[in-house]
C-alpha cells in the first residue's frame, strides 16, 4: 500500500503537476489522521469494553464479599447479645445472693456470659485488592467508592478493643481461682480427661465463694459495660456496612430512605399495662425510635422488617397484618414481644 501511494507521488512530481501533488498530500494526510482517529476510537472502545468487564467483576466480588461479611456480624451481634443477657442474670444473682439458682445455670452465665465476647470479622480481599491495584477508577459510582471507604476506615479504626475485654477477663480468672475449677464447664473440662467430678455440694460451696466476692464482682461489672459499648459499635459498623449493600440490589435489605414513607409514624399499644405511644421518625438518612416516656433509640436494619436499636438489646419489627393494619412489635431480647398500632395523629 506504502508503495502505490509512492509511486503516485513520484508520477506527479515527474509530470511537473506540482498543484495536484499537494492537493493529493493534503488528501493523504488527512486520510492517515482518519486512520489514526478510527484506530483511536476502536482502542478506546476495547479498553472501556475492558474496564466495564473489570468493573462488573469488581463489583460482583465487592457485594460477595459483603453479603458473607453482613452474615457474620449478624450472627456475631445476636451471640454478643445473648453474652450481655448472660452477664445479666449472672449479676443479679451474686447481688441478691440468689441459692434458688442452680449450679449448673449458674455454670452455663459463666461459660456463656462472664468468659465470653464475640468478635466482628469482615471480608474486605476485593476492596483491598481495588486499593492495592490502584484501579479504583474503574467503578463509576462514586457514592460506594465513598461508602467503601468510610466503612474500611470505620473497620481498620480499631473500634473493637479487645485487649480491654481479655485484660478484664484475666483479672477475674485471678479473683476466681478458690472457686473456678468447681464451676468451670465446657469447653474448659471437655476432652481433658479429668478424674475429678465435683459434686452438688461443692458446687453450692463454689457459690457461695462467688457471691462473697466483691472484687470479682466489681471486674465483671466493668467486663459487662464494657461489652455493652462494644455491641453498639457493632451495630454502628453494620449501619456502616448496610451503607455499602444499599448500592446493590440486594433482597432483604431495602435503603431505609426508601422505608420512610413505609415504617414512618406513630405507633399505639400497651406497655407495662398502660398505653403509650411510639414515633419512627427519619432524621439525617437514619431511622429513630422515639419512645413514650422520652428516649431517642436510633436504629441499624437487619433486614427488610427487622431493626435493632444500636444503643441498646430492643428489636423493632414492622408488618402488616391480614387487614391491613400496619403493626410494629418491640420486643426486648429476653421478653414477650408487645404489639403497637399505626395511628394517625391529629
Amino acid at each position: 500500500m506504502l508503495k502505490f501511494f509512492r509511486k503516485i507521488r513520484h508520477n506527479l512530481l515527474s509530470q511537473g503537476k506540482t498543484g495536484k501533488y499537494f492537493k493529493y498530500a493534503i488528501g493523504e494526510i488527512i486520510l492517515v489522521v482518519i486512520g489514526i482517529i478510527i484506530a483511536l476510537q476502536i482502542n478506546n472502545a476495547n479498553e472501556l469494553r475492558k474496564n466495564k468487564d473489570e468493573e462488573a467483576i469488581m463489583l460482583s466480588n465487592i457485594k460477595e464479599d459483603f453479603l458473607a461479611t453482613r452474615s457474620n456480624f449478624i450472627k456475631t451481634i445476636q451471640s454478643q447479645e445473648k453474652s450481655i443477657l448472660n452477664c445479666r442474670d449472672l449479676i443479679d444473682a451474686i447481688e441478691a445472693k440468689d441459692y434458688t439458682v442452680h449450679p449448673d445455670t449458674i455454670i452455663e452465665k459463666f461459660r456463656r456470659g462472664a468468659y465470653s465476647y464475640f468478635t466482628l470479622k469482615a471480608v474486605t480481599g476485593s476492596y483491598e485488592s481495588i486499593i492495592g491495584s490502584g484501579k479504583t477508577s474503574i467503578i463509576r459510582n462514586k457514592e460506594l467508592l465513598n461508602v467503601l471507604a468510610n466503612f474500611s476506615s470505620q473497620y481498620n479504626a480499631g473500634y473493637e478493643d479487645h485487649s480491654k475485654s481479655d485484660n478484664l477477663i484475666n483479672l477475674m480468672m485471678t479473683e476466681s481461682g478458690a472457686f473456678f475449677a468447681a464451676l468451670s464447664a465446657n469447653p474448659f473440662r471437655n476432652g481433658l480427661d479429668l478424674k475429678k467430678d465435683y459434686s452438688l455440694e461443692e458446687k453450692k460451696e463454689a457459690i457461695k465463694m462467688l457471691y462473697e466476692n466483691k472484687a470479682f464482682l466489681a471486674y465483671f461489672l466493668q467486663k459487662t459495660r464494657w461489652e455493652r459499648v462494644r455491641a453498639a459499635y457493632q451495630k454502628e459498623l453494620l449501619k456502616s456496612l448496610n451503607k455499602v449493600l444499599y448500592q446493590f440490589d440486594v433482597d432483604d435489605l431495602t435503603p431505609e430512605k426508601a422505608l420512610y414513607h413505609k415504617y414512618i409514624g406513630s405507633y399505639k399499644g400497651m406497655v407495662n399495662g398502660e398505653e403509650g405511644i411510639f414515633k419512627i421518625n427519619y432524621v439525617d438518612e437514619s431511622l429513630y425510635i422515639n419512645t413514650h416516656n422520652g428516649n431517642v433509640w436510633e436504629l441499624v436494619q437487619f433486614n427488610n422488617s427487622l431493626f435493632y436499636t444500636i444503643a441498646f438489646n430492643l428489636k423493632v419489627d414492622f408488618g402488616t397484618t391480614e387487614d391491613s393494619e400496619n403493626k410494629l412489635w418491640l420486643q426486648f431480647i429476653d421478653k414477650e414481644p408487645m404489639e403497637f398500632t399505626k395511628i394517625e395523629m391529629e
